[in-house]
């Protein structure tokens, strides 16, 4: 099932996005006139993915037979649980900053996507509807479908950190391109730690609406830091000053202790796990429920 949602996220994203690229073909190579670039348009991307993770979780929701409330639970959650998930992902995203670098300088992506990334990350005179995409959509959108419908599905079936391994690795694949994979799984584990520690959804899209915002922050700082502000070009890789990834990894370990001892929960809340399906009685025998697994 989990694949499946993925699959229909990730499918309608391409139905919908193939006309775009039709237009921009049709302007620069019919009409002879610059292509208005509408599939790296931030608001059009953002309408996407809202229609796109939508169906997603709305068969999700179906098959499950869940009401949202149940879904995707609010949880209670502290000043303190915000600062260490500000702190966690603050070392994570300079340190994960680095390792894209890394692996670009191994792999070089290829120009369309390095343009495409461009625009998006730094597009001109857009910074309103990167906002509203990055920061808004993409986080609440990814977020109630990975961690409220298929982490949540997959706790009712494997040990935790197996569920949250595999949410992760779904919700890399879904970035589809390697330049984002790594980023995206690292990530992915970290929000699935939050959700298992506090059961609450609302601190997952927290997180990831911080994580992508440090992104466009990073594109607005007026100091220079190789490797992580000064990175217009994707095809031209810089790498960070070591002082800089060292504080990266010392901001994310003190985060990570920070978080723990602000959640003493080792279990997830019994609002966040899948109900177990109800058990069905034979006709031989009123007493003898047969085992089933949990929707999900």
């Amino acid at each position: 099932m989990a694949v499946l949602l993925v699959l229909l996220a990730f499918g309608v994203q391409v139905v919908l996005s193939v006309p775009l690229g039709i237009l921009d073909v049709v302007f620069q190579n019919v009409l002879h006139r610059p292509s208005p670039n509408l599939e790296r348009e931030p608001v059009l991307i953002g309408f996407i993915n809202l229609v796109a993770f939508g169906a997603a979780v709305a068969l999700g929701l179906y098959l499950n037979r869940l009401p949202l409330r149940r879904a995707f639970p609010i949880g209670r959650i502290t000043a303190w649980q915000v600062i260490a998930v500000a702190t966690t992902v603050l070392g994570m995203a300079v340190l994960l900053s680095e390792a894209d670098n890394l692996f670009r300088a191994l792999l070089r992506p290829p120009q369309w996507l390095a343009n495409m990334l461009k625009d998006l990350f730094f597009g001109e005179n857009k910074l309103l509807s990167r906002i509203i995409l990055l920061v808004i959509i993409a986080p609440i959108t990814e977020e109630l479908l990975f961690r409220g419908i298929i982490l949540r599905g997959l706790l009712g079936r494997y040990r935790p950190a197996v569920a949250v391994a595999l949410s992760a690795f779904l919700f890399a694949v879904i970035h589809a391109n390697p330049w984002q994979l790594l980023s995206a799984f690292f990530l992915g584990l970290v929000f699935g730690w939050f959700y298992l520690r506090t059961g609450s959804l609302l601190l997952c899209i927290l997180a990831h609406a911080i994580a992508n915002g440090l992104s466009v922050i990073c594109t607005l700082i007026p100091v220079s830091i190789p490797g992580l502000t000064s990175q217009p070009d994707y095809t031209v890789t810089a790498f960070q000053p070591w002082w800089l990834d060292l504080s990266g990894l010392c901001v994310l370990l003190a985060g990570l202790w920070f978080f723990r001892h602000a959640t003493p929960q080792t279990e997830t809340s019994p609002e966040a796990a899948p109900p177990p399906s109800p058990p069905r009685i034979t006709e031989e025998s009123n007493s003898a429920p047969s085992a089933t697994h949990p929707d999900g």
